[in-house]
Formats: C-alpha cells, sequence, structure tokens
C-alpha cells in the first residue's frame, strides 16, 4: 500500500478545516439524514436492542445523539438544552445523567425532537459559516479552538453511535467521501489529545486499509493538534483497517495492540483517549 493518493486536507485545531466550514455542514447534512432514516425505520423491538455501549439500548443511544444534538444547538446559539449541564464533564458519568431529562420518552418523541433539533441546528451552522468562518471559541476543557472543531466532535460523536447501533445488526453505514475522511480526522485528532495535552510530543502516521486517503499524518506542535492527509514520514508509523482502528481508538472492540500494527511509542500515545472513555 502507497500513499500516494492522500490528498492534502488538513484539520487542524485553531484553523479548522481546510476545506472549510461548509464542508463540514455538507457533512453534518448527510450524517443527520441518514441516521434520521434509519431510526424511524426501526421496529418496536429493534429500539430495546443492545448495542456496542454496553448499558445502553438503541432508544438510550439514540436519547443521546438527540441530547447531544440539543447541546450543539445551544453552543451555536440556539436555546438551553433543557438538561442540567454541569462544569465538570465525566465521558463516562454525565451523558447517563443527562437521559435523565427523558426517562419514559417514546422513541417516536425521540425521533420528531431530533428531527426538529437537526433542522436547527442546519439553520445555525451555515449562519456561523457565512457570518463567522474564522471564529475562534474557548471550548469545553478551556482551550482556543476554531469553533467549527467543536461542531465536528458533535458530528463525530453522533457517527459514532451510529456504528454503535448499526454494527451490532450486521449493517454498515454507507459514507459519502467528505463525510468518512471528516470522522476519520476527526477521530485521530481526537485520539492525540489527551497525550497533547498532557505537554508530550505527538507523531504518527497511519496507513489505513479502507479509508477514503490511504495515509494520515498526526502531529501536536506547541500543543496544537493537526491531522493530514498526507504521506507518512519518520519511523512513527501504524497500520491497520480505518473501521477498526477509529472504532479502537474511541473505545470500541478490540484494544489498539489488536487492531494497529507498528510503532509503539506512537501507539501508546493514541491509546490515552481509549482509556479515558471506556
Amino acid at each position: 500500500m502507497t500513499s500516494g493518493a492522500a490528498h492534502g486536507r488538513v484539520l487542524d485545531e485553531l484553523s479548522g478545516y481546510s476545506d472549510g466550514p461548509f464542508a463540514v455542514v455538507d457533512a453534518y447534512a448527510t450524517q443527520r439524514a441518514r441516521f434520521l432514516r434509519h431510526a424511524a425505520g426501526l421496529s418496536e423491538e429493534a429500539w430495546r436492542s443492545a448495542t456496542r455501549c454496553s448499558e445502553w439500548n438503541v432508544h438510550d443511544v439514540v436519547r443521546h445523539v438527540r441530547d447531544v444534538t440539543a447541546l450543539h444547538v445551544f453552543q451555536l446559539g440556539g436555546p438551553f438544552p433543557g438538561f442540567r449541564l454541569t462544569r465538570e464533564f465525566d465521558p463516562v458519568v454525565t451523558p447517563t445523567e443527562w437521559l435523565a431529562a427523558s426517562a419514559g420518552e417514546s422513541p417516536q418523541d425521540t425521533v420528531l425532537e431530533l428531527a426538529r433539533l437537526v433542522e436547527e441546528e442546519e439553520r445555525l451552522l451555515r449562519a456561523r459559516a457565512e457570518t463567522n468562518p474564522d471564529e475562534t471559541i474557548t471550548g469545553a476543557l478551556g482551550r482556543t479552538l476554531h469553533w467549527s472543531v467543536q461542531s465536528i466532535h458533535t458530528f463525530w460523536d453522533a457517527w459514532m453511535h451510529e456504528r454503535d447501533i448499526m454494527l451490532p445488526r450486521g449493517e454498515t453505514p454507507e459514507y459519502p467521501d467528505n463525510e468518512a475522511r471528516l470522522a476519520t480526522m476527526y477521530g485521530l485528532l481526537c485520539a492525540a489529545a489527551p497525550a497533547s495535552w498532557n505537554g508530550d510530543f505527538v507523531h504518527a502516521g497511519l496507513l489505513l486499509e479502507g479509508g477514503v486517503d490511504d495515509s494520515y499524518v498526526v502531529t501536536s506542535v506547541d500543543g496544537v493538534i493537526r491531522v493530514l492527509a498526507a504521506p507518512v514520514d519518520g519511523p512513527d508509523r501504524l497500520t491497520g483497517e480505518v473501521g477498526a482502528t477509529l472504532d479502537g481508538l474511541a473505545g470500541r472492540g478490540p484494544e489498539l495492540e489488536d487492531v494497529l500494527d507498528g510503532s509503539a511509542p506512537a501507539l501508546a500515545r493514541l491509546a490515552l483517549l481509549r482509556k479515558i472513555v471506556t
């Protein structure tokens, strides 16, 4: 496998996505439409079925996606999401606490509310992309970010949870290239964050079979994380399959050493996220 097909895109914490914020809006549009179509077609039995989130069934996962969408709308200037927000976010505990606000809600009501929020989300995203395309914000952890990077996190969360629902049912979503690339690049950026924030130098080149681009380079310079769709460079090389890698980095499926081969130091730095979210 070679890296000659890499397309030169960049995702940077401070400058956002090199294809621009409207590319983020487009990725949202395809993912949200597909997720809503799938949710609307689920049977009563399917809503109660298990997912890759061990404590949550399908309805719990969709309610969580709805909650995060409501929070995203709030971050973009919309109304308060309606559940308790705390200063300290625990990725294992806090989302389950949010679900208490919608206990007993029917799946049909969840889908209707999610559809309403998605419509408002797209309107606010497009407005932000048009009026403040280069704006930076203070993120949830007190770090300065390009505004779209915070939004890409919400996109990636829904993208991963779509897999949490569909893969146990023997179904695999079909992703447009722009959506798959953005999810891949953000998954790598997110995985590099804990080590970078701890002050470690992060550098990894990943050759990912099945990806839109066959190679990605993850770097952290002066604490700012950047992911490039580019040929790998240096000894910190890892190889694997794109879906298994993204799942493993986010705490799903086998341990990372079982899905990625190569540089032990690079693997150890990227594996910190998994320890946090599981």
